[in-house]
């Protein structure tokens, strides 16, 4: 799809890959790009960067873990610009920790990382449909193709993100709604890279599988990679080449996948 003229509208657009999908979206000649982030500041000042260039473009202040917040963020938004032609549900959480993750780390993964997505999609997705068609991107992970060590919550959670954009991509395809996954393994964001004192050992098992899987892309590239993609109109969106390969042993020897995993978590340090 091309973005020339589209009205798009990016979550978790303060930082990291949201800002950089706001950001690269702008240069394509979008209609108005509405950035959403729970940092206010964060998201006015992207939004705000990205109009002083020439694009119209305002901020929505959203808590991605409250249903009303979104049906309010519908509300405006059709008010505001008619609509949402391209949506890009970037915004999600991480916690370490496995069986022990507490239930209110539990409860926001789910609410953040898959019920945000399903709440968006029948948020926007009707006027999609009403419009003649659109397109839907949602970031899920690399840990949603194979897993998280580390990071149960995350793991399961990025999963159902798969597991809803497959799901909206075949029951839609009628609509004429395209819908890609984003699953980037190490990106040079908050969420790999916290602040200090904000790792626990789960964190730092984690952050090391990724660092010794492959390359830390920065945000931009994946913005880049994310574009290209929906030019193509591909469902899976992977910017680190690598992943498909253990996307594919995983598919075709189960077993030897996991005592593979198994093994590299016990040199790693993991439990």
């Amino acid at each position: 799809m091309k973005l020339h003229g589209k009205s798009v509208l990016v979550t978790g657009a303060a930082s990291g890959i949201g800002r950089a999908i706001a950001r690269r979206v702008a240069n394509e000649g979008p209609s108005v790009v509405v950035c959403v982030d729970k940092n206010e500041s964060g998201a006015s000042a992207v939004s705000n960067e990205i109009a002083a260039a020439g694009t119209p473009s305002y901020s929505v202040a959203v808590d991605l873990a409250d249903r009303e917040a979104i049906e309010l963020l519908a509300s405006v938004v059709t008010e505001r610009s008619g609509g949402t032609d391209v949506l890009f549900a970037n915004a999600g959480v991480s916690f370490g920790g496995g069986l022990d993750t507490l239930e209110e780390a539990w409860q926001t993964s789910w609410e953040v990382n898959v019920m945000a997505q399903v709440r968006l999609a029948r948020s926007f997705l009707p006027g999609m449909i009403e419009r003649g068609g659109g397109y839907i991107v949602n970031t899920a992970s690399a840990a949603g193709l194979l897993t998280n060590l580390g990071g149960l919550s995350y793991s399961v959670t990025k999963h159902g993100s798969v597991a809803l954009s497959e799901w909206m991509a075949i029951t839609h395809a009628r609509d004429n709604i395209k819908v890609s996954v984003l699953c980037p393994m190490g990106v040079r964001t908050n969420m790999l890279f916290p602040e200090e004192g904000r790792q626990n050992e789960e964190h730092r098992l984690a952050q090391a599988a990724v660092l010794e899987a492959g390359d830390v892309l920065e945000p931009e590239v994946v913005a880049d990679k994310v574009l290209e993609a929906m030019d193509a109109e591909q469902f899976l969106i992977l910017p680190h080449e690598s992943v498909r390969g253990f996307y594919s042993f995983r598919a075709n020897d189960t077993d030897k996948w996991i005592a593979s995993m198994a093994r590299y978590q016990q040199r790693l340090g993991g439990a």
